[in-house]
């Protein structure tokens, strides 16, 4: 008798268990980073290479609401290939606007030392286009930097945290 209602608990707890509006359905992302900008919500992603079998991330995707319910694809707006220091890997971003400019904290592994590094790049929109205006990593350690967030108080200084 147990078992029955447990697997009839479990049948009927089962639709909850499903997404009822998937944002993402056409490929696989991570690592999701959201900003909000004149009322619209960007969440920006890495994404999976459809041939890959392991962590192969060349590039960041946006997508956008206004509603939570209707989403818009942006694509890829920006890959590492973007930046003549990076080697490979496009890893967890931050995107914050300040000033009317769009600042992506990306991480990338670094050709110098063959490490994760943090670099930056600035668009004039949520969606870019991007581009690398220091041509080297903002942060580059021993370490290996990578997964950069950034506060901004409330007297406009910007802290960046990883």
């Amino acid at each position: 008798m147990k078992k029955t209602i447990l697997n009839l608990c479990l049948i009927a707890y089962s639709g909850i268990l499903f997404s009822q509006n998937p944002i993402i359905q056409t490929n696989y992302t991570a690592d999701p980073a959201p900003m909000v900008y004149n009322d619209r919500l960007y969440v920006y992603t890495t994404h999976d290479e459809d041939d890959s079998t392991w962590f192969v991330m060349n590039d960041w995707k946006v997508y956008s609401t206004n509603d939570m319910v209707n989403w818009t694809d942006h694509g890829s707006i920006l890959s590492y290939k973007d930046f003549d220091w990076a080697k490979r890997d496009a890893w967890a971003a931050q995107c914050v606007e300040r000033n009317g400019k769009f600042f992506m904290y990306v991480p990338m592994w670094s050709k110098t030392n063959n490490k994760g590094a943090i670099g930056v790049a600035v668009g004039d929109s949520p969606f870019g286009p991007f581009h690398d205006p220091l041509g080297k990593p903002l942060v580059q350690s021993e370490w290996g930097d990578i997964d950069p967030t950034v506060f901004i108080d409330d007297d406009g200084q910007a802290y960046m945290y990883w």
